[in-house]
């Protein structure tokens, strides 16, 4: 009994021992992105004037539509990305593409909901003869149109970088599915 006596302090040392990793190797704290879902109960988040800290929303979980009669903020008409959109069709009027495409971006990232600036973006991507980069934006864009004739608009966008990648018949489908949009919005049946 004795013998365990003066082992067990020597075993807590050596676990110890075992255990230290330097912190200069540890990689740096991260928070978590989200908060683990709690299945059978909705996620709700308390007031952020109550804690002072505002909880990050886990997708999914608290999802509610907007109320009739709003729509969704796109940015579009935020003064910085105006100035954006209008330094990019400066560039465009003297054929800079790709400072029309960095400004673009720019305006992409401040309103990253507006199917305006994808759609434009798509079009300078066509002029750059990136066509796969093009529908891939136009798609995007097609998420976030708010009209019927900016789904035409971009389902051509479509079509054409499809045109450019050589797909003839998907191409043509994009442009049969382009038409349907834009008799729709003119108030003509297919």
């Amino acid at each position: 009994m004795r013998h365990l006596s003066v082992l067990a302090p020597a075993f807590t040392l050596l676990l110890a021992a075992c255990t230290h990793v330097p912190s200069h190797s540890l990689p740096p704290a991260r928070k978590p992105e989200s908060p683990v879902p709690v299945l059978g109960r909705p996620a709700t988040l308390p007031p952020a004037a109550s804690t002072g800290v505002v909880a990050p929303v886990t997708p999914g979980l608290s999802y509610r539509p907007l109320p009739p009669g709003r729509q969704r903020v796109d940015g579009a008409q935020v003064p910085a990305v105006q100035g954006l959109l209008a330094a990019s069709d400066r560039a465009l009027r003297s054929k800079d593409l790709d400072l029309a495409a960095v400004n673009l971006e720019r305006a992409q990232r401040l309103a990253p909901q507006s199917a305006l600036v994808y759609q434009r973006l798509a079009d300078v991507r066509l002029r750059q003869k990136r066509p796969a980069e093009a529908e891939q934006l136009a798609r995007k864009a097609l998420a976030y149109a708010g009209s019927t004739a900016q789904q035409a608009l971009l389902w051509r966008q479509i079509a054409q970088a499809r045109q450019q990648l050589g797909q003839t018949q998907s191409a043509q489908e994009a442009l049969a599915h382009a038409t349907v949009l834009e008799n729709a919005a003119a108030g003509h049946s297919p």
